[in-house]
C-alpha cells in the first residue's frame, strides 16, 4: 500500500499521520537546493550526536548538515514532527522550491515544512565538551543518552534492530566529541542550563545495559547515583522518563527512592518467541515472562499509568522468522498493550522501527504503510477503554519524532489535549 492507497483507504485519519507514518517508515532524502542552503546555516538543530544512527542508508553527522528533524505544516500551529531518516531510495524528498521548503513524493509536491532552531545551550561548552553531545533536543524535549556502551553488543546478544554501540564507534571514528558515559555532574548542571530555555519541558534519560561494575558501582548504582545528582541540582523533576532493564522489588525501590517520576523498561516486542528471536539479551538475562511481571510489578511503585514501556512497532514482521501478515502483527501488538493498560502500565506506542545499515536486521524490507495506520489507530481505541486521557505525559506530540500516538490523540482522540478538546468551553462547576 502506497501513500494514495493509504489516504484513499483511511479517509478518516489525519493525512499528516499517515505522511508522517510512511516517512518514518520509508525515510527521506533532500535536494541538492536544500542541502546548499543548510550548508550556509548555523540556525538550525542539525544531525549530530544522538542516541541511535537512525539512517536507512548512509549515517549523517554533524558535519553533514541535514536537519534532525522536520515540521510538517498541517495546518496547526506546532505541525506535525517528524525525524529525518535518511535514505536516498526514498519516493520523499525535502526540497527549497521559490523560497519555500516542500516535501514532495515521487515528485509531487504534498505540503510545506520547516525546522527546529538550534537551542541556545548548543553553543556552549562543559569541560571542554560541547553542552549538545551530553543532552540533545528534540522540540521541547531534552535527551540524556547516559551511556552509549551495551554489554549485550559485546556478548553478542544485542536486540537485532539496534546499532546503539556500532552508531557510538562511528561516532567516534567521525571525529564527534562522543562521550560514552556522561559524568553525573555535567549532565545535571546541563539539563539546568538547557531548562532555562522557554521552550523545554521534557526530559527523557536513558542507556544501555551493562553487568561488569563501573567505577566500583554496579549499574543500578551508576543510575540511581546519576538519578539522585540530577534531583538535587534541578531540585525538583520536570516531566522525565527513565529507561531501564526490567528490575526486581529491590531494585525498583531503589529506583523509586530518587524520585523520577515515570520508568520505561522497554518491551520492544510483545509476542514470547519474537522477543526471545528478536531482544536475546534480555530474553536470557531476564527472561520474558520475568521482564512483563516486573513492568506490571513497577505499578506498585509508581502508581497507575506512571510505567510506560515502549515497543519498536514493526519489528514483529521483520523475516524470516516475523509474522507474515499485517493481521497478525497488529493484533500482537494490540493484545499487549491491552494487557498492560489492563495491569495499570501505560505503554507508548513505540519508536517506529527504522531499519539501519549497522544492525543485524540491515537490509530488511520495513512493514506496510497499512500496519503503522492500523496500529496507531487500535492504540487510541484501546487507550481509551482503559479510561487513560492522553499517553505518557513525559512526552508529547511537540517532542515525539518517531511515532504517532500524540498525533492520533490530538487530531482523533477525546483527552485534555486532543483538538476536540481545545475547541470546547472548559466548565469547572
Amino acid at each position: 500500500m502506497n501513500l494514495k492507497e493509504a489516504l484513499k483507504a483511511f479517509p478518516d485519519v489525519a493525512p499528516s499521520i499517515i505522511i508522517k507514518s510512511d516517512l518514518l517508515r520509508l525515510g527521506v532524502n533532500y535536494g541538492e537546493p536544500a542541502r546548499a542552503n543548510f550548508r550556509d546555516r548555523e540556525d538550525l538543530l542539525f544531525k549530530g550526536s544522538r542516541l541511535f544512527g537512525s539512517d536507512r542508508g548512509e549515517l549523517t553527522f554533524q558535519r553533514s548538515k541535514i536537519p534532525f528533524v522536520f515540521y510538517l505544516e498541517d495546518g496547526t500551529r506546532q505541525g506535525t514532527l517528524v525525524q529525518s531518516r535518511i535514505y536516498a531510495e526514498s519516493p520523499y524528498l525535502i526540497d527549497l522550491v521559490d523560497g519555500e521548503f516542500k516535501l514532495f513524493w515521487n515528485g509531487e509536491p504534498l505540503m510545506k515544512v520547516r525546522f527546529q532552531s538550534v537551542p541556545d545551550y548548543y553553543e556552549r561548552k562543559i569541560d571542554g565538551v560541547p553542552m549538545r553531545e551530553i543532552i540533545f533536543a528534540v522540540g521541547d524535549l531534552l535527551f540524556l543518552p547516559a551511556n552509549r556502551f551495551c554489554e549485550y553488543f559485546a556478548r553478542d546478544q544485542q536486540c537485532l534492530y539496534c546499532d546503539l554501540t556500532p552508531f557510538a564507534h562511528a561516532l567516534k571514528k567521525e571525529g564527534e566529541p562522543m562521550v560514552l558515559r556522561k559524568k553525573a555532574e555535567q549532565a545535571a548542571l546541563v539539563l539546568e542550563v538547557g531548562l532555562h530555555e522557554s521552550n523545554f519541558r521534557h526530559i527523557t534519560i536513558t542507556g544501555g545495559t551493562f553487568f561488569a561494575r563501573y567505577q566500583g558501582k554496579t549499574e543500578l548504582e551508576w543510575y540511581t547515583e546519576l538519578l539522585n545528582t540530577i534531583r538535587e541540582r534541578l531540585r525538583l523533576w520536570y516531566p522525565t522518563s527513565f529507561q531501564l532493564s526490567a528490575q526486581d522489588d529491590e531494585g525498583w525501590k531503589r529506583v523509586r527512592e530518587t524520585g523520577v517520576p515515570t520508568i520505561e523498561p522497554n518491551i520492544e516486542v510483545w509476542d514470547k518467541r519474537l522477543f526471545e528471536i528478536i531482544c536475546p539479551g534480555k530474553a536470557e538475562h531476564v527472561g520474558y515472562d520475568q521482564w512483563i511481571r516486573r513492568t506490571v510489578r513497577a505499578v506498585d511503585f509508581w502508581g497507575l499509568g506512571n510505567v510506560n514501556p515502549s515497543f519498536v512497532p514493526g519489528v514483529e514482521m521483520a523475516q524470516p522468522f516475523g509474522f507474515k501478515t499485517v493481521d497478525e502483527a497488529v493484533k500482537s501488538t494490540l493484545s499487549g498493550y491491552d494487557f498492560l493498560m489492563g495491569h495499570g502500565v501505560l505503554p507508548r506506542q513505540g519508536e517506529f522501527w527504522c531499519v539501519v545499515s549497522d544492525s543485524k536486521l540491515a537490509g530488511s524490507e520495513p512493514p506496510p504503510l497499512d500496519y503503522f495506520i492500523r496500529l496507531g489507530m487500535g492504540y487510541l481505541e484501546i487507550r481509551e477503554k482503559h479510561g487513560f486521557t492522553c499517553p505518557p505525559p513525559s512526552m508529547c506530540r511537540s517532542c515525539t519524532l518517531h511515532g504517532t500516538e500524540y498525533d492520533f490523540e490530538y487530531w482523533h482522540g477525546s483527552g485534555p489535549s486532543s483538538r476536540k478538546a481545545q475547541t470546547e468551553e472548559v466548565v469547572t462547576n
